[in-house]
C-alpha cells in the first residue's frame, strides 16, 4: 500500500469517527452535545472564532487548492 492510500484511508477513518460521534449526539443528546452546540460554545470568544477561521482557512488551502 503506497503513502497516499495510508493518507487517504486514515482521513477517510477520521471522517467516519466524526460522522459516528454525531450520529450518536443526536440519538443521545443528554449524554453529548451536538456539533453546533459544541461549536457554539467554543466560539464564543473572539480568539476562537478568529482561530477557527485559520484553521477553515487551512485545511482549504491545503485539501481544496489543487
Amino acid at each position: 500500500m503506497s503513502d497516499r492510500a495510508v493518507v487517504i484511508v486514515g482521513f477517510v477513518l477520521l471522517l467516519l469517527a466524526g460522522l459516528g460521534v454525531v450520529v450518536f449526539a443526536r440519538a443521545r443528546r443528554e449524554l453529548i452535545a451536538s456539533l453546533g452546540e459544541t461549536m457554539a460554545y467554543l466560539t464564543r470568544a473572539r480568539a476562537a472564532r478568529i482561530a477557527a477561521v485559520l484553521v477553515w482557512a487551512w485545511l482549504g488551502w491545503h485539501f481544496l487548492a489543487r
